[in-house]
């Protein structure tokens, strides 16, 4: 049978939008047709001269309505008027005609710090390509210790992208207290609070904690509630990279609702999953919690990344007290065998509360000390030094079968189960190494998306695109990803919906005044895209491949992106927190 092809035409006047479905069959030429017309909404008409302007596109306001379409006319950064504009009125038209223009995508969830300079312009390629335009920096408890050197460093050098940042509790305490594992003694509690009242003062949105890592895991809730209230009263927020993902998540859920309650604090749960087999299928419960505390008057905030694989170091396969004091005092506790033995059935332990068999599940994207090690996962590095070494490990096995009982002797998987340990323990003291972990369930990533509060961030820093590591393809395609794969293919909210999320809700939440909507007087950042064409392309085996539909980023009305081509303007502000004068 001879294919059928349909073609969409768009004709676009002043007051009428037109559809108009060809259907060509054969060589018959037959031709069947369906017209669809109704009125474009009444728009002012603009007058006047415009830096900039974006004609004829679809507008996406960001407050989860329905589209219109429009024009929209910028003058000195930001959006002067939306409306009808009439000929030669912009120094410069973008013709969008059958595009979609939204506000910029607000990334809530980044890790650039590392990437600002003080004598070179701060250039985020990867978020751009998505349409990104502002970032919120300093998450899981790492940050600049001083949130004006960030923001002087921007101002400085220069950025393409605005950049907001919270201040985070690893930093402080390892400024106050080093690696140490002790609870802070009065005086130290003191200094953190007030290293976290001068951040505020500086700009921060509030405080970040990463209670996975060292030394944040060590801190009890109280240290973090104590912290909490010194930030609560400029009107902060206490964002959280949980203590538990996985077994413990719905324990570690608590106890952020309880620093809520304690403090008064609003409390935003970092890139919200759920981690390991045993897990999945526990979304809801996860959310559950998130409602009934909210059903209380407490603020509940969240975000995600749309992937099923998490990323970040080696470091939290190993129990967190092998790291205190800093990398040589753990080098010397592996040294011991007894202590190694230790760790080693520690790690077991943890690994089969999560329901995994063995370490296949991660796979290195980044080791310094050993570039050939990349993409490959820690079961098959252990294969690989079981190989090197098999001589070794024959004459050791047989030994243990000569000395032991029966029941002593572990079976086949679990001594490759604690090879894979040691060859965590050594790469750790190698350097360590940056992990991709497949560790979850995309029905549950799914559950988690179709909350309607749940933002988006992509939980990455600056990519370089010649880079010869394997990092998350989060780096590159989150938001797009979200728009065409959620929104558009499998239709789990509307475009609409999914732009609200990734804009003015993140504004509201963080409070970015004047930003996250297409509404006059506020800031032009704007991203125009095709909504049949943008998609995701990078993908783990190659992470920086580009998106594609995004044709134009603009920020602070300067155009960063055009036609998908990055430009050389650097727009981007640094975005301070302001205090109200009722706080």
């Amino acid at each position: 049978m001879t294919a059928l092809r349909h073609k969409a035409i768009w004709l676009l006047s002043s007051r009428l939008r037109v559809f108009v479905v060809v259907a060509v069959v054969g060589s018959s030429m037959g031709l069947l047709g369906a017209w669809y017309l109704w009125p474009r909404e009444e728009q002012p008409t603009c007058s006047g001269s415009f830096d900039l302007v974006v004609a004829g596109a679809e507008v996406i306001d960001g407050l989860g309505g329905k589209s219109f379409l429009a024009d929209i006319g910028i003058r000195e950064k930001r959006i002067a008027c939306i409306g009808t504009f009439g000929p030669n009125v912009g120094r410069r038209v973008i013709h969008a005609e059958g595009l979609t223009v939204a506000p910029g995508f607000v990334d809530v969830h980044t890790h650039v710090e590392r990437n600002v300079s003080p004598t070179a312009p701060f250039k985020a390629a990867n978020f751009v390509r998505q349409g990104v335009t502002t970032l919120i920096t300093g998450n899981c408890g790492r940050s600049f210790l001083r949130i004006s050197e960030l923001f002087r460093d921007l101002e400085k050098s220069g950025t393409d992208v605005n950049v907001a940042s919270l201040i985070g509790h690893n930093t402080i305490r390892l400024r106050v207290m080093n690696q140490s594992g002790a609870a802070p003694t009065a005086k130290q509690l003191e200094m953190m609070k007030e290293l976290a009242e001068a951040a505020m003062r500086d700009g921060a949105l509030g405080i970040s904690t990463g209670l996975e890592y060292v030394p944040g895991t060590f801190a009890s809730t109280d240290e973090l509630v104590a912290l909490a209230k010194a930030v609560e009263p400029s009107g902060g927020i206490y964002a959280s990279h949980l203590r538990y993902e996985g077994s413990k998540g719905e324990e570690a859920i608590r106890e952020a609702i309880s620093i809520a309650k304690q403090s008064g604090i609003h409390v935003h749960l970092s890139h919200l999953k759920v981690q390991g087999p045993l897990q999945w299928g526990s979304a809801q419960q996860r959310l559950g919690l998130v409602k009934a505390a909210e059903a209380e008057g407490l603020w509940i905030s969240m975000d995600q990344y749309p992937y099923a694989a998490s990323s970040t170091g080696l470091a939290i396969l190993l129990p967190s007290w092998v790291s205190e004091g800093g990398l040589n005092s753990s080098r010397q506790r592996l040294g011991d065998p007894a202590i190694r033995k230790k760790v080693r059935d520690e790690m077991v332990r943890d690994l089969r509360a999560l329901g995994w068999q063995d370490y296949s599940y991660a796979r290195i994207a980044y080791c310094e000390s050993d570039r050939s090690l990349v993409g490959l996962t820690i079961s098959e590095v252990s294969h690989r030094r079981a190989s090197a070494h098999s001589t070794e490990r024959q004459a050791a096995h047989a030994q243990l079968k000569s000395t032991a009982t029966a029941s002593q002797i572990p079976s086949d998987n679990e001594t490759e189960l604690e090879h894979q340990a040691d060859t965590v323990m050594d790469l750790y003291s190698h350097g360590s190494a940056q992990m991709i972990f497949f560790n979850m369930n995309e029905a549950d990533v799914e559950t988690i998306m179709r909350n309607p509060e749940v933002m988006f961030g992509s939980d990455s820093s600056v990519r370089e695109a010649d880079s010869a590591d394997l990092p998350h393809p989060r780096g590159l395609g989150t938001f797009p990803r979200v728009l065409g794969t959620y929104a558009r293919d499998k239709e789990l909210f509307s475009l609409e919906e999914a732009i609200r999320r990734m804009t003015s809700l993140p504004a509201r939440t963080f409070g970015l005044t004047d930003r996250g909507q297409i509404k006059t007087g506020y800031w032009a950042d704007l991203v125009v895209f095709d909504g049949s064409r943008i998609h995701d392309t990078a993908t783990y085996e190659k992470p920086l491949s580009p998106p594609e539909g995004i044709e134009y980023v603009l920020v602070n009305g300067s155009v960063v992106a055009d036609h998908g081509v990055l430009t050389t303007a650097l727009p981007g502000m640094a975005i301070r927190h302001v205090v109200a004068a009722s706080q």
